[in-house]
């Protein structure tokens, strides 16, 4: 999940966790708060950090945030994507009763909770049942202003919202989806804003760490096969973002969650948070150059241009780095210690993380090409999902480049 955290934390190495785990790390008082001290080294930085607000600012907030709520519920094109829940005698318009069970993640944006719905519908009592189908929210903190969360949210979530609605009524199937089901936004009785999202099972980044410990630090974290799956799923859902407009600006393994098979050959993937993608400058060296150019000249809100689709196939390499060799980028290079100089070589010398000689030459060179320093030379991810195709001897991969033609508009014309 999208949160500030300072640059310098994030070089921690997992490796180096572990070394110093009986000697240098803090005493938690449960297992939660660990984990959230753990996660803190992939926090992306945001352009709002959070502030201290007083009793009487954040009363002013949160009659300000249900005015703006009421607007955005009334909207003609994507007002049914913000719910309220809740008594349905005392709230108009209410989808239900929207119960926040244990917190699993924090950030300094936001909080992820459990969560149970009651829905008035009573086909979508039984969906859940059917399904299995279990909720999750994200609870921005109390004194976030709506106004500013507005102003993050991409324009493609409203179209991607619309989508999933005009498609739902008119009873047309969709292509397998590959990026997170943000369900509906909703405004908590306490004021705070919050995105409704369907659960998945962990993140890939946690998936990496427990592998790595179970398969040593002398290799990657999966085998071959499961690399090139894992890779070609992450770029169907970015792929399926962009198509709808959406910029990830902050694409790691921490911010995709996976779903494993039945039988654990597999991993399901969906390319998540990116609902709030305009309020993020990325993390650390998944960022391209030019954006770690802007973050040194202290420009980079200045810069929008700059967190494109290009960006994006640059973070995916990062992203390919890391599920390759179980590690963040750099984490292990001599210079992590001197941020400053790793930067300066990383913008000006092209300095990329040292690919382990067991990586097959077509991946060495799907990485070198995201990783160019023209952004203009990057691949698109559709590029990216033909040279996986052409070179990939999988055949999930082959059943999946015969269908993947179809992305269809609200209107049923092709979106390429």
């Amino acid at each position: 999940m999208a949160a500030s955290g300072s640059d310098s934390e994030f070089l921690t190495a997992l490796g180096r966790e572990h070394d110093q785990a009986t000697t240098s790390a803090p005493v938690f008082v449960t297992a939660l708060e660990e984990r959230i001290e753990r996660s803190k080294s992939h926090w992306s930085e945001l352009t709002q950090p959070s502030q201290c607000l007083s009793l009487e600012d954040e009363a002013a907030i949160k009659l300000e945030n249900e005015e703006l709520f009421k607007t955005l519920e009334r909207h003609p094109e994507w007002g049914e994507f913000f719910y309220y829940f809740g008594d349905h005698t005392k709230v108009l318009g209410s989808m239900g009763l929207l119960e926040l069970g244990e917190k699993f993640a924090e950030g300094a944006q936001a909080e992820l909770f459990h969560a149970r719905i009651q829905s008035w519908d009573p086909e979508l009592i039984e969906w859940d049942q059917e399904s299995g189908r279990e909720w999750v929210v994200k609870v921005f903190r109390k004194g976030t202003l709506m106004q500013h969360l507005q102003q993050q949210w991409p324009n493609g979530l409203f179209k991607m919202s619309a989508h999933i609605i005009e498609h739902t009524r008119l009873g047309k199937p969709l292509r397998d989806r590959h990026y997170c089901n943000v369900h509906c936004a909703t405004l908590l009785e306490d004021g705070r804003f919050a995105f409704v999202m369907v659960k998945e099972e962990e993140d890939l980044r946690t998936v990496i760490d427990r592998k790595m410990l179970e398969r040593g630090r002398d290799c990657g974290p999966f085998q071959k096969e499961v690399v090139e799956e894992i890779m070609y799923r992450v770029a169907l859902g970015m792929d399926q973002l962009h198509i709808l407009d959406i910029v990830h600006r902050d694409l790691k393994a921490s911010n995709v969650l996976v779903d494993p098979s039945p039988d654990g050959a597999y991993l399901y993937c969906f390319v998540a948070d990116f609902e709030s993608s305009v309020g993020v400058v990325g993390s650390g060296f998944w960022r391209a150059p030019e954006i770690l150019q802007a973050c040194r000249d202290k420009n980079v809100s200045k810069r929008p241009e700059l967190f494109s689709k290009s960006a994006d196939a640059y973070s995916y390499g990062m992203t390919y780095y890391e599920v390759l060799t179980g590690r963040v980028p750099f984490q292990d290079h001599p210079l992590s210690d001197q941020r400053s100089l790793l930067t300066d070589l990383v913008i000006n010398h092209d300095l990329r993380p040292e690919v382990p000689e067991h990586v097959d030459d077509w991946a060495c060179e799907l990485l070198q090409w995201c990783w160019k320093s023209d952004p203009n030379a990057r691949p698109s991810f559709e590029d990216i999902l033909s040279f996986i195709e052409a070179n990939s001897e999988l055949g999930y991969i082959k059943h999946q480049a015969a269908k993947r033609v179809i992305f269809m508009s609200l209107d049923g014309n092709v979106v390429r």
